[in-house]
């Protein structure tokens, strides 16, 4: 490749990158029915044209932001699930890193809640219960497999997997809501470990 062919595909790069930029902050400021092609193109600093030769319509920007969504959480699970340790030590990086992506991209977010939780807004199909089931099927999976380990008193691991998740609900909602509390990962940590010594096995014995 020629060095200005080099220089062409950076520049692509970039543009590409300022569109779903642009786009992910209106639709999370605005809301998707509520924000325009020309507001998108104006944010990004680029021509209509441009827009469409990339996505192709707004419905292209939307499907890309979500697609990625899912690329990283999926990444998230895969790597959570590969490492070392019992359940209770890659729960807890899981929701580390689930955690992390909210941090990462509060905006996106914004924009998948709105969906999920909002009125219609006229946007694409998309199958947003995909994500919160992927979600809650593997916290279940692991908190299953750390009862049959004996890192966990037995019992029903879905309910276990719901009091789990509670903790990572409330951080995900304060930084939301409430950014200037800087609710972080390390206070998520402390509230996880207070969850875990209650679905101990060690405590369930000593209470016999």
């Amino acid at each position: 490749m020629k060095p200005e062919e080099q220089v062409q595909v950076v520049v692509d790069e970039t543009v590409r990158t300022r569109l779903v930029a642009a786009a992910i902050g209106l639709f999370a400021r605005k809301g998707y029915a509520a924000t325009t092609v020309r507001e998108i193109v104006e944010v990004a600093g680029v021509t209509k044209p441009v827009l469409y030769y990339y996505f192709g319509s707004k419905e292209g920007i939307f499907h890309e932001v979500m697609r990625e969504a899912l690329v990283e959480f999926e990444a998230t699970i895969a790597d959570a699930l590969a490492a070392p340790g019992g359940a209770r030590d890659r729960i807890g990086r899981f929701l580390d890193g689930a955690f992390s992506l909210v941090l990462d991209h509060l905006d996106v977010m914004r924009v998948i809640d709105s969906f999920y939780y909002g009125p219609p807004q006229g946007a694409p199909a998309f199958d947003f219960e995909v994500i919160h089931t992927r979600f809650m099927d593997t916290l279940t999976n692991l908190v299953r497999e750390g009862m049959e380990a004996g890192e966990f008193r037995r019992g029903d691991a879905e309910d276990v997997a719901w009091a789990i998740v509670g903790p990572f609900e409330v951080a995900r909602g304060m930084s939301l809501c409430h950014p200037e509390k800087d609710f972080g990962r390390d206070r998520l940590a402390r509230l996880l470990q207070v969850v875990f010594e209650g679905v101990s096995a060690n405590n369930a014995k000593e209470s016999e």
